[in-house]
């Protein structure tokens, strides 16, 4: 071959690849970040009535959070949303910390082990016999765990909850308002399984127990005539409403002192009353509870299923969602209690998440999820992946969940930045640039509360703005005080100009001196500079880098690599 043949060659050579190099950087290249599924959710950083479950899809999952996880201050007086203020009340309805002078006992069943199942008043003590098991969130009504009974007929205390010195229920006392709740998860619901009772010497005796589908409350020896005179009595309240097997229902014991007005209600809803009074009617002399010595609850004897969440209060639960406390200072409201998820969802917040370099640009946020709940008659939870990396995440029982991002230079001034509204899988508007990201997702029930949506993976699809390429076959030519820099351009389409870094040792590149400034001088969009004002007879090295941003601004430009170091050296001879 020719020296000319090869000469043209390697030019068409040189060409092609250069056209390669432009042509990879012409097309922005796309990098993921992925929060959820195998890589975890340590990035979510806030978390409000969210919580991770397993055992749902093969890594952990977000979901709604049954028992509160947030905090009660946005609801007592600090600066918060009406929504933040909401979810407080319903916080102090589930977790009572601001009503605990209503509460006399609570056992949420909350422990990972029976053992530990524990009065959260700290007002009885609780033994747990061996055959009494601990089931996860999954199958509990509120909260991380509930209580699962064997329906063993000889285990006749599988939990016992014994009152002391300070308890509602103290031998001896005389007791006037009162309210007994819990939620129960019966198997079969077979005749004589007994859910509560209550057992005190000559035979007084409070027992709830199941006939014909049915729950029959049994007040015995209880209820005492005024100044202690006379006979007790006992009153018996029955349930209309069949309970199904396998279904939650809640129900709620409630007694008035005042009135002798004594209530039974199921799901919210009342199902019987009786007035403990001389004449069984309203009117007349109430006759109330005098509790006898050697007296304690027990829960789950010869019953199979699922207990949850028992408590107990010295004061009337004047309607689902409300007790009738006095001037508790809070929002008159009517409080989803008996909902299984809050009403106003809960939402998640990731911490401010490094892109890498300045002034990239999200593209798309995929995710991935879908909604979980437990059906009616069913023993498992019902987990169906809909949407999987775009969409609305809206479902047909109006569970939903809602996207946010919003996007900054600086990690630290993030809440002056608004939020954005965003559907997975869709382009994110051009305006979300910046090193780092935020992403929100908000989580919202059905419209029964009885099921949540969840989250099982987040990506972030974002353009890094890689600083250019730096510029090529850079020349230095020595004059009198002076060197021309020429180079030959960066391929990438967004180099906006290029920064002239000098000085007078190789590598360190802070020069001084020069007409146009110190070390780095903007060039500008130009390919060739007279860099005057230098020192004949002294050694300069010069090397350019190409930057692209988002305005001229020195702070906010986006230089690249150093171009290959040339060297000059101005004489007053050269000219």
């Amino acid at each position: 071959m020719s020296n000319s043949r090869k000469s043209i060659f390697m030019a068409i050579l040189l060409y092609s690849f250069s056209l390669v190099l432009a042509s990879l950087k012409l097309t922005a290249i796309e990098t993921t970040m992925i929060l959820g599924a195998s890589a975890g959710w340590q990035g979510v950083e806030k978390r409000v009535q969210v919580e991770e479950l397993e055992a749902l899809r093969p890594y952990r999952v977000l979901a709604l959070s049954s028992a509160w996880t947030g905090s009660l201050s946005a609801g007592t007086g600090s600066a918060g949303s009406r929504d933040e203020e909401i979810m407080a009340l319903y916080a102090a309805w589930r977790n009572f910390p601001a009503q605990e002078s209503a509460v006399d006992l609570a056992l949420d069943f909350d422990e990972t082990a029976p053992e530990r199942f524990t009065d959260r008043r700290g007002r009885y003590q609780v033994q747990v016999s061996p055959a009494v098991q601990s089931v996860n969130g999954r199958w509990a009504r509120y909260g991380r765990g509930a209580a699962l009974f064997s329906g063993n007929r000889e285990n006749s205390a599988p939990v016992t909850v014994r009152p002391g010195n300070s308890a509602l229920f103290t031998p001896g006392r005389n007791v006037r308002d009162f309210s007994l709740e819990f939620w129960a998860y019966p198997n079969a619901m077979e005749n004589g399984e007994q859910l509560l009772s209550w057992a005190a010497v000559d035979n007084q005796r409070i027992f709830c127990e199941a006939q014909r589908n049915r729950l029959r409350w049994t007040f015995q020896e209880l209820f005492s005539p005024p100044g202690g005179r006379g006979s007790r009595f006992t009153i018996i309240l029955e349930g209309r409403t069949p309970l199904v097997p396998r279904t939650w229902s809640h129900h709620l014991i409630r007694y008035n002192a005042d009135s002798g007005l004594l209530e039974y209600l199921i799901n919210g809803q009342i199902e019987n009353i009786a007035y403990t009074t001389a004449s069984g009617r309203e009117g007349g002399d109430v006759y109330t509870p005098r509790l006898n010595r050697d007296g304690a609850f027990v829960l789950g004897s010869r019953f199979s299923g699922i207990l949850d969440e028992f408590r107990i209060y010295n004061k009337v639960v004047a309607s689902p969602g409300r007790t009738a406390l006095e001037n508790t200072g809070r929002v008159s409201i009517e409080l989803p209690e008996l909902a299984k998820f809050p009403r106003n969802g809960g939402r998640i917040e990731t911490r401010t998440l490094d892109l890498g370099e300045r002034n990239s640009m999200v593209l798309r946020i995929e995710a991935s999820g879908g909604r979980m709940g437990q059906a009616q008659g069913q023993r498992r939870m019902a987990i169906r992946n809909i949407y999987a990396g775009r969409g609305n995440f809206r479902f047909p029982d109006n569970s939903m969940l809602q996207f946010f991002i919003r996007a900054g230079e600086e990690p630290y001034q993030f809440s002056r930045i608004s939020w954005t509204p965003i559907v997975p899988g869709e382009p994110v508007p051009e305006t979300i640039r910046g090193r780092y990201v935020q992403v929100a997702a908000a989580f919202y029930p059905s419209g029964d509360c009885e099921t949540s949506p969840y989250l099982e993976e987040i990506r972030i699809i974002y353009d890094k703005n890689e600083a250019p390429y730096p510029p090529s076959l850079v020349t230095a030519r020595a004059l009198n005080g002076a060197v021309d820099l020429a180079w030959r351009p960066s391929p990438d389409e967004d180099t906006r100009g290029y920064l002239i870094y000098y000085g007078t040792t190789s590598g360190v590149y802070y020069g001084e001196g020069a007409r146009l400034g110190s070390s780095p001088i903007d060039a500008g969009n130009r390919t060739s500079l007279r860099i005057e004002g230098l020192q004949n007879g002294t050694l300069y090295f010069f090397v350019v880098a190409a930057y692209d941003g988002i305005s001229r601004r020195p702070d906010e430009l986006h230089p690249g690599k150093f171009s290959k170091e040339v060297a000059a050296r101005p004489l007053r001879m050269n000219e």
